[in-house]
């Protein structure tokens, strides 16, 4: 059940970077919304397929 959970916050977090990149794309500043979505992309993916 731990891991269920683990799994499911780390897919959150890259939906939410995925998102926030979706949004950044069409602000002023894409470049800046980029480097901001891989914030919670990259701690999604080290958390789901990082060390345990």
């Amino acid at each position: 059940m731990d891991k269920a959970v683990a799994y499911a916050i780390s897919v959150l977090l890259v939906g939410f970077g995925a998102w926030i990149l979706i949004a950044g794309l069409s602000s002023g500043s894409p470049v800046l919304w980029t480097v901001v979505a891989l914030v919670p992309i990259t701690i999604g993916l080290v958390s789901a397929f990082g060390p345990a």
